[in-house]
């Protein structure tokens, strides 16, 4: 594995000798035979299994409401697993890290000295708008702590104290923008936005803006990966994180270019650290040295699916809800559909049920579902009314 440094594995064998404190890790790397401070090449990082949330909630269970991986003098905050929220801890170390890491993030976006944000992430509970709002101070900017809300009167705030950059979720920001809004760059993240087709236009319409950028983190790891002013895709933060991608079946970490599960793992966290956690998101890695920023690691589209929902069509893993992201950029369709798997004679049969009338040519948005599915429709069709079951009906077996 040699698409990080050597610095970033001696920061990650510092990372894993500081996690054995904990019971969670020590019991993992004791039952897999593995000693965190002899960790000292990729290969040997490979042999530490994974996690899932499955190990945590076992945690917690054993441990308490907080779970083994709860440091002193934290910030506690949460993040939803499945109906349940989750604890998260930010130890006052992790605050100040995460804070360098969003300073040199706003530095590559070109957010500096002098410009006002409008931060519209929320401050309660989850507290991401704390992450940002620390890293927006770090690197000069003033910032208004709005959280969400009330779109129209974050678009007032915006006119009356001509505010340079907004930040928060895409769908927000295009009701922001119907309310008459316009500044310079807007920060989007907390749900897809340019794995949608059209999106990024879209929003940089409404906001009349000439920077628009992707930033992808969960509340466990922020941020995973964010784009640069030259908006050509995220970058893995590699200083926050080190994020590789499996074959969801075989567990093997697959190569730059090739789509399956994404894995993170802290590179420097005391607070409720991951290590080779498996997210279930979709994404693709690939090494492209960026003309922007210098940047090589890249999520071309951030996370386009998930993985928990593959299945095998003409020998090819294909994952249905990836192309989610393309009905809702497409106008005219509703979103709802179903994907049918048959096998009439030897050859497998995909058929893709859509709900609406698209306003792009059907050809054109055959050849964008078959560019994400990676595989070809052999037939698609468009339905006024979507009756029966949606998703995928594989009538195959």
């Amino acid at each position: 594995m040699s698409l990080y440094s050597t610095e970033t594995l001696e920061s990650v064998r510092r990372q894993l000798e500081r996690v054995a404190e904990y019971d969670l890790y020590a019991d993992l790397f004791e039952e897999a035979g593995v000693e965190p401070g002899a960790v000292d090449s990729w290969e040997a990082f490979r042999s530490i299994p994974y996690t899932t949330a499955e190990e945590f909630l076992r945690d917690r269970e054993a441990h308490g409401p907080e779970g083994s991986v709860a440091p002193d003098g934290v910030m506690l905050s949460f993040t939803p697993v499945g109906d349940d929220l989750f604890p998260v801890f930010d130890a006052a170390e992790d605050l100040d890290y995460q804070t360098g890491v969003h300073e040199r993030v706003f530095e590559r976006i070109g957010i500096g000295p002098g410009d006002r944000v409008l931060n519209t992430f929320g401050y309660h509970l989850f507290g991401t708008g704390i992450l940002l709002h620390r890293g927006l101070e770090a690197v000069g900017a003033e910032v208004i702590p709005i959280g969400p809300g009330d779109s129209e009167q974050a678009a007032a705030v915006i006119d009356e104290y001509d505010v340079d950059v907004l930040v928060g979720n895409p769908s927000y920001a295009l009701k922001i923008g119907a309310n008459g809004a316009s500044v310079d760059t807007f920060v989007g993240g907390g749900e897809p936005f340019t794995s949608v087709p059209g999106l990024r236009a879209d929003v940089k319409d409404a906001l009349d803006c000439e920077t628009a950028v992707d930033y992808f983190a969960t509340r466990r790891v922020a941020p995973v990966a964010v784009e640069c002013r030259g908006e050509n895709g995220l970058h893995v933060v590699s200083e926050n994180a080190v994020v590789e991608v499996i074959d969801p079946d075989t567990e093997e970490v697959l190569p730059p270019g090739e789509r399956g599960e994404l894995v993170v793992t802290h590179v420097n966290k005391r607070g409720s650290p991951l290590v080779r956690y498996r997210t279930g998101d979709l994404a693709e890695l690939r090494t492209e040295t960026c003309s922007t920023c210098g940047a090589s690691l890249t999520l071309p589209q951030g996370v386009i699916g998930r993985t928990d929902d593959r299945i095998k069509v003409k020998g090819v893993k294909i994952y249905p809800g990836s192309i989610e992201t393309v009905l809702a950029g497409t106008d005219g369709l509703s979103g709802e559909y179903r994907i049918e798997v048959s096998r009439p004679e030897s050859t497998d049969h995909l058929r893709l049920v859509c709900e609406g009338t698209p306003e792009v040519p059907v050809d054109r948005l055959q050849e964008a579902i078959a560019e994400r599915l990676l595989v070809s429709l052999d037939d698609l069709e468009i339905v006024d009314d979507l009756e029966g079951e949606t998703g995928t009906v594989d009538e195959r077996y």
